[in-house]
C-alpha cells in the first residue's frame, strides 16, 4: 500500500527533496526498530510463560505418578469403598430396625432401589436379604462386585458406556466410577489389570510416530471409559509428543519401573525422577542414578533388531560365558536415534527381580501378560475361510485377499505376545550421547516417485530400505528430479536406489540423498545387485586389464634357480578332490608308502604370494576385496581370473604350492609332527566328490580309465584308488579323534539351483549332500590349518593371523537347556562336546532323528558366535586362542589362498617362519586392521550369498506359486509358531489367525491342538520337535508358511470344494506366473570349494505331476494321501 500511494503523489510532481528522502528512511527504520523491539519482548514474556507453564506441568504430572506408584492409589478407592459401605449399611440398618417396612410392603419386598442389597427379583421388586451382612462380608462383596464390572467391561466399549449410563441414573452409584482406568488411582486388587492395560497400549504405540513409552499414564484404556455424552462432543485433535517429552517418559517410566519390581515392600523409597532440564545434561543425570545405586553407565556398540527398528540392545559385559543379559532400548529416541554398529554411552538399569526370575524355565512355563483375560478371550483361532487352503491340491491363490498380518513376525521373542518378552528379562536403558558414528551410512532401498510426503514444510520421497535395521529414509523431491528424468515411466513406481543419510532431524526422521538407481523392483539382476550394495559390497569393479595382462598367456617353465628353495613333488601321486564343476583348485593331496605300517600323507596348497608380492598395487586392491563372493548365478573372485588360473592346480601342469607332510603309523594310529616346504607339483587328475565316493562305494570294483578323468604322469585308476581307500580311512580315524576331544559340527542345509539359460531364473533345486568323500577332505584341511597355525605362532607369536571361535551366550544356552528340561529331555551345555554328545543322544532316541537335528541345529546356530580373524598380538591366555566348535588350542585359514585373502597373510608369515623370505614390513596395528577387513568382507560376503539364495527361492516358488515342505516345530507362541524346514534348513513364521485349520492355543507355548473344521480326527497336538507339513506361497513379496491338513481325506475334500475357485483363478494365476518370470558352526569354511554346480550340473528335483493348475511342486519327500 505504501508503494502504490508514493507511486500517485510523485505523478506529475518534481522529484522529492534529498531531506525528504531522509526522513523517510529514518521514520521507516525506527518503526521498523520498535516493531522489533515490541517483538522481543512479547517473545521473552511469552518464553517465561511457556516456561512457567511446562514447569506446572511437569510438577503436576510429578505428583500424578507419585499419586499413583504411592499407596495413596489404594487408600482413594478404600475410601469410596468406606463410602459406599456407610451407605449400605445404613439402607440395612433402615431394613432390619424400621417397623414400617413389613407394614408398607409385603412379604418384605420394597421397591427396586440402588440402596438395596442385592437379593432375588420378584415381579420388578427385590427380596431383600434374611440375614444381616457383617463388615467383612460386605467388604468383599463389594470388591467382589468392582471386579466383577470391571471383568466384564474389558475390551468391550458398548457393555462399558451400558454400565455408565446405568450407574449414572442410579442415585447413590452416580457419584462413584465403577470402571478402574489408567486415569483413576488403581487399587491394590487390580495390579495386573493396570498392567494389561499398559501393555495393551504398548503394542499399539510400537508402530505410531510419535510414540511414547509403555506406562504412560494417558493411554488407550482411558479412551475407553468415555460416556455417550462425551461422544457427542466434538473429537479434538490429539496433540503430539515432542521428542523431549517422549524421551523424559520414557526414562521415568523405565525409573519407576525398576522401583516397583526393587522396592515393591518398601514403604517410603526415596525416588529419582527426570526434569526436562535434565534432558540437556544427560551425563550428570546418569552420574546421580549411578550413585543411589540404580544402574551403571557403559560404552559399547549397539545393536538395532533386524527386524524391528524401535529395538536395540547394547551388551553390558565381553563374558560370553556370563549370564548377564543385554540392556535393551525400546525407543528410537531413547537411542538417541543410534544406527546399528555405533559407539554410544548409556545408562542401564540393573536387572530387576522379576527380570533374573524370568530366565531359565520361565521361558516356556510364564503365561501371558493378559492371562487374567484369558477367560474372555477366544483361545480357538483359524478356520479362516479365505485362507491359504490346507489340502494338497488347494489353490493358494483363491478368492479373498490375506492380509498384512501374513507378514512374519520378528524372531524375537518381544515381538510374541502371550510368551516370555525378551525386553523384561533384559535391563532398561537409554543413550546418553553417541561417541562414534558408524561409517554405514548407506543404505539400499526401493522408491516410488510419486506421492510425496510433506515434513516440516518440505516435500520428500520415501525410500523403504532393504534392511530392516533402517528406518524409512526420506529423500527431498527437488533432488530426484534428474533421476525421475532418466527413469522409464514403469521404472518410476517402483525403483531400486542406492542413498546415502545425511542426518537425522529432531523427530527422528531419517534425510537422504540418492546416490545411484540400482534398478527396477523385480528385475533380477537389479535384485542381485541390491544384495551387493545392501552388504557394503559396491567396491567391486573389474580390475584393471593391466592386471589381467600380467598373468596372461603361457605359463613360464620351471627353471634351476626355482627349484633351489622348492622340493621337486612332480614326479609324485598327487591329485585334487573338489566339486564337480570348480575351476579354482586351491588343493591336493597325496599318499606315499614308506614302508609296511608307515606313509607319508601330504596335503599341497596353491602358492599364491609367490605371485602377488606384499604392498604391490594390485595386492592393496586385493586385500580390500579380502574373499571371493559366492553367489547363485556368479562367482565374483577376490583375485584376477588370469592369476587364478595361473594359480590353480590343474592336472599336467607344473605349479608352485606350499606342502604339509605327516607320517602316518597305520599300526598305532598315530601322526607324527608336520613338515612344511615350498615345492612345484604336477597334480595327475582333477577327481571331483562323485569318484572319490564311487571309489568308497565299490572297494573291491577294477575300475578302468573310462571311470574316472583323464589321469596324467603314467599313473593308472588303482594308483589313486588304494591311496583314496587310505586316505578314507585315516580321515575316519582323524575325525574320531576330533570328536572325541570335543569338536561340535552343526550342519545347515545348502541348496543349489539349476537355472534357466535364457532367463537366468531357476528352474529347480536340490540340497547339496554331504558324503564321506567330502568329509574325506575335510579332514586333512582341518589338520593343515591347525599344524600351520601352531607353527608360525611359536615363530611370530605377535604377528600371526590366526582364527578364534568363542563359546555360545551361556544366558542363551542356559534357557535352551531349561526348555528342553520343561519337556523331561536332559542337556548338557558344560562344554562343546557335552553339546554335541547331547544332540547325537536325542537324536538316537526318536523316531525321526532328522527332523530333532534340524530343530537342534537351528536352536543352537543363534547362541553361537562367529568365527574371527585376529592378530596374535597382546593375546596371552587359553581362551583367547580356542577354538570353541573344533575344540583345539589353536587354528588359523591356509588352504584356501585364492579365495580367502588371511590364506595369503599366513602363506607369507609361513615362508618367513622357514627362511624363504623376510618377515612382513607391515606393522602390528596394520595387522590389526587387516584382520577386522577381513571379517568384515567375510561376514558380508557370506550374507550376499545367503540373500542371494533366499532371492532365488523365493522366485521359485512365485514361479510355481507354491511348494509343500516337511518341516519342525521350533517355537510355539500366544498367536504364532515358528518352524524350520528338514532339508533346506529355512525357517519360517506360521500365524495362527491365517490358517484354515481350527487351532487350540490353551495350552500355549507348551502345546497347541491343530484340527479341521470337516474332519472327523482327533485334534493333533503340536510342539517342541513335532513334524508337519507346511505350504510355502509368496504374498506381497513375502514367504508366507501355512499348515497342511493332517487329514488326507480332508485334504481331497478341500480340493473338490476349492474347485471351482480354482477354474476361476487358474488361467490369471498362470497368467501372472509368467509374467513374474523375465554351514556348519564348526568351520565349514575351513573345506568349503569354489561351487560353480548353480550354472550347470545341478540334478533337478522331481516335481508331483498334475493335471489342474496351479501345478503344486513337492521339492522334497511329499506325503501324498
Amino acid at each position: 500500500m505504501e508503494g502504490n500511494d508514493d507511486k500517485k503523489s510523485l505523478q506529475g510532481q518534481q522529484p522529492p527533496q534529498t531531506a525528504t528522502k531522509d526522513n523517510t528512511i529514518s521514520d521507516s527504520k525506527n518503526r521498523k526498530e520498535s516493531k522489533k523491539f515490541a517483538l522481543q519482548r512479547i517473545s521473552k514474556k511469552s518464553a517465561d510463560v511457556s516456561k512457567k507453564l511446562q514447569n506446572r506441568r511437569l510438577a503436576l504430572e510429578k505428583r500424578e505418578e507419585e499419586v499413583r506408584r504411592s499407596g495413596e492409589a489404594t487408600s482413594t478407592n478404600d475410601r469410596r469403598a468406606k463410602t459406599m459401605l456407610k451407605v449400605i449399611n445404613r439402607r440395612m440398618q433402615v431394613i432390619s430396625h424400621n417397623g414400617d417396612v413389613s407394614s408398607t410392603h409385603k412379604n418384605n419386598e420394597v421397591p427396586v432401589s440402588a440402596n438395596v442389597l442385592p437379593g432375588s427379583r420378584k415381579n420388578g421388586m427385590v427380596v431383600a436379604p434374611k440375614q444381616q451382612y457383617s463388615k467383612e462380608q460386605l467388604e468383599c462383596l463389594v470388591d467382589g462386585l468392582l471386579e466383577l464390572i470391571n471383568r466384564l467391561t474389558f475390551n468391550d466399549n458398548n457393555m462399558l458406556e451400558r454400565v455408565n449410563q446405568l450407574a449414572s441414573n442410579i442415585r447413590n452409584l452416580k457419584d462413584y466410577s465403577l470402571v478402574w482406568t489408567l486415569n483413576d488411582s488403581t487399587p491394590s486388587t487390580s495390579h495386573q489389570v493396570r498392567n494389561e492395560a499398559c501393555h495393551s497400549r504398548r503394542d499399539s504405540e510400537r508402530y505410531d510416530e510419535p510414540c511414547s513409552y509403555a506406562v504412560d499414564n494417558k493411554g488407550a484404556a482411558a479412551n475407553r471409559t468415555s460416556t455417550k455424552t462425551k461422544e457427542t462432543k466434538p473429537k479434538k485433535e490429539k496433540k503430539e509428543s515432542s521428542p523431549q517429552e517422549t524421551l523424559l517418559k520414557y526414562i521415568n517410566a523405565i525409573i519407576s519401573e525398576y522401583y516397583e519390581d526393587r522396592q515393591q515392600n518398601a514403604k517410603e523409597t526415596p525416588k529419582i525422577a527426570c526434569a526436562l532440564e535434565n534432558l540437556d545434561d544427560l551425563e550428570s543425570f546418569s552420574k546421580l542414578l549411578v550413585s543411589a545405586g540404580l544402574g551403571r553407565i557403559v560404552e559399547k556398540e549397539i545393536r538395532i533388531n533386524r527386524k524391528n527398528n524401535r529395538q536395540a540392545f547394547i551388551a553390558i559385559t565381553e563374558d560370553r560365558e556370563g549370564l548377564e543379559r543385554d540392556g535393551i532400548i525400546t525407543l528410537p529416541v531413547a537411542r538417541r536415534y543410534a544406527f546399528d554398529g555405533d559407539i554410544v554411552r548409556a545408562f542401564v538399569l540393573h536387572s530387576s527381580t522379576s527380570s533374573n526370575q524370568a530366565q531359565g524355565s520361565e521361558l516356556l512355563t510364564r503365561k501371558p501378560r493378559n492371562a487374567s483375560n484369558a477367560s474372555t478371550s477366544s483361545k480357538i483361532v483359524g478356520g479362516k475361510e479365505n485362507s491359504i487352503c490346507l489340502a494338497d491340491d488347494e489353490d493358494p491363490f483363491d478368492e479373498g485377499d490375506l492380509s498384512q498380518d501374513t507378514d512374519l513376525e520378528d524372531e524375537n521373542l518381544d515381538m510374541v505376545d502371550g510368551t516370555a518378552y525378551v525386553s523384561e528379562n533384559c535391563p532398561k536403558a537409554f543413550v546418553i550421547s553417541i561417541v562414534k558414528h558408524t561409517e554405514l551410512r548407506e543404505v539400499v532401498g526401493s522408491i516410488a516417485f510419486k506421492n510425496p510426503t510433506t515434513l516440516n514444510s518440505k516435500t520428500y520421497f520415501k525410500l523403504k530400505p532393504h534392511d530392516m535395521k533402517f528406518p524409512m529414509v526420506y529423500i527431498p523431491t527437488e533432488t530426484c528430479e534428474e533421476h525421475i528424468k532418466a527413469a522409464s515411466k514403469d521404472d518410476i513406481v517402483g525403483m531400486l536406489c542406492l542413498a546415502h543419510i545425511l542426518e537425522t532431524d529432531i523427530n527422528g526422521h531419517c534425510i537422504g540423498e540418492l546416490l545411484q538407481p540400482v534398478g527396477k523392483v523385480g528385475n533380477l539382476e537389479a535384485e542381485i545387485k541390491a544384495i551387493l550394495l545392501h552388504n557394503g559390497l559396491k567396491d567391486l569393479k573389474p580390475y584393471d586389464q593391466k592386471f589381467y595382462d600380467l598373468y596372461d598367456g603361457p605359463v613360464p617353465p620351471i627353471t634351476e634357480e626355482d627349484l633351489k628353495q622348492r622340493e621337486d613333488l612332480r614326479k609324485k601321486c598327487i591329485f585334487t578332490i573338489d566339486p564337480l564343476t570348480a575351476r579354482d583348485l586351491d588343493d591336493a593331496v597325496s599318499v606315499e608308502k614308506l614302508s609296511e605300517d608307515e606313509y607319508e600323507i601330504g596335503v599341497h596348497i596353491s602358492d599364491v604370494a609367490h605371485y602377488l608380492e606384499e604392498n604391490s598395487e594390485l595386492d592393496n586392491l586385493v586385500k580390500e576385496r579380502a574373499t571371493s563372493i559366492y553367489l547363485v548365478n556368479e562367482v565374483i573372485h577376490m583375485l584376477p581370473t588370469s592369476l587364478c588360473f595361473r594359480c590353480s592346480l590343474l592336472p599336467g601342469e607344473d605349479k608352485f604350492a606350499f606342502s604339509v607332510f605327516w607320517r602316518w603309523n597305520a599300526k598305532q594310529k598315530e601322526m607324527c609332527e608336520p613338515r612344511f616346504t615350498r615345492s612345484v607339483i604336477n597334480s595327475c587328475s582333477q577327481f571331483a566328490y562323485e569318484h572319490a565316493q564311487k571309489i568308497l562305494d565299490n572297494p573291491e570294483e577294477n575300475f578302468s580309465r573310462d571311470d574316472f578323468p583323464e589321469i596324467h604322469n603314467n599313473f593308472t585308476p588303482d594308483d589313486i584308488k588304494w591311496r583314496v581307500l587310505l586316505l578314507h580311512s585315516i580321515a575316519q580315524e582323524l575325525k574320531g579323534q576330533r570328536y572325541s576331544a570335543g569338536a561340535l559340527s552343526i550342519n545347515n542345509p545348502k541348496i543349489r539351483f539349476s537355472l534357466d539359460p535364457v532367463t537366468g531364473e531357476p528352474t529347480a533345486f536340490e540340497v547339496e549332500g554331504r558324503k564321506e568323500a567330502n568329509f574325506l577332505i575335510e579332514e586333512f584341511m582341518l589338520l593343515a590349518n591347525q599344524a600351520v597355525a601352531k607353527f608360525i605362532h611359536q615363530r611370530f607369536p605377535n604377528t600371526s593371523i590366526l582364527r578364534h571361535h568363542p563359546p555360545p551366550l551361556q544366558k542363551s544356552m542356559r534357557a535352551l537347556k531349561d526348555r528342553l528340561a520343561n519337556l523331561g529331555l536332559d542337556f548338557d551345555i558344560s562344554n562343546s562336546k557335552s553339546v554335541y554328545e547331547s544332540m547325537k543322544r536325542l537324536c538316537s532316541q526318536v523316531s525321526e532323528p532328522e527332523s530333532v537335528e534340524a530343530c537342534l541345529n537351528s536352536l543352537l546356530t543363534k547362541p553361537m558366535a562367529r568365527a574371527r580373524y585376529y592378530c596374535s598380538e597382546g593375546r596371552s591366555s587359553e581362551a583367547d586362542f580356542w577354538h570353541y566348535a573344533l575344540s583345539i588350542p589353536i587354528y588359523t585359514h591356509f588352504t584356501s589362498p585364492i579365495r580367502r585373502y588371511p590364506d595369503i597373510l599366513v602363506h607369507r608369515t609361513l615362508a618367513a617362519s622357514l627362511n624363504y623370505c623376510p618377515p612382513s614390513k607391515r606393522t602390528i596395528d596394520e595387522l590389526h586392521q587387516l584382520a577386522k577387513i577381513c571379517n568384515e568382507q567375510k561376514n558380508n560376503a557370506k550374507n550376499a550369498g545367503d540373500e542371494s539364495t533366499d532371492l532365488f527361492f523365493v522366485r521359485y516358488i512365485k514361479a510355481k506359486e507354491s511348494i509343500t515342505l516337511r518341516a519342525v516345530v521350533v517355537d510355539i507362541f500366544q498367536h504364532m509358531m515358528n518352524v524350520v524346514t528338514i532339508d533346506t534348513g529355512h525357517n519360517f513364521t506360521i500365524t495362527y489367525k491365517m490358517q484354515k485349520v481350527i487351532i487350540d492355543t490353551s495350552n500355549a507355548p507348551s502345546h497347541i491342538l491343530i484340527s479341521e473344521k470337516k474332519s472327523q480326527m482327533s485334534p493333533i497336538k503340536l510342539q517342541l520337535f513335532s513334524t508337519v507339513d507346511v505350504r510355502i506361497v509368496i504374498r506381497n513379496n513375502k514367504t508366507c508358511a501355512f499348515l497342511v491338513s493332517p487329514d488326507k481325506s480332508q485334504r481331497r475334500q478341500n480340493c473338490k470344494e476349492s474347485s471351482k475357485i480354482r477354474d476361476k483363478t487358474s488361467q490369471s494365476n498362470i497368467t501372472a506366473s509368467n509374467g513374474d518370470r523375465t554351514n556348519s558352526t564348526s568351520e565349514p569354511e575351513e573345506v568349503d570349494k569354489e561351487n560353480n554346480s548353480n550354472k550347470k550340473g545341478a540334478i533337478p528335483k522331481k516335481t508331483k505331476k498334475s493335471n489342474k493348475k496351479p501345478q503344486v511342486v513337492y521339492a522334497l519327500r511329499p506325503d501324498t494321501p
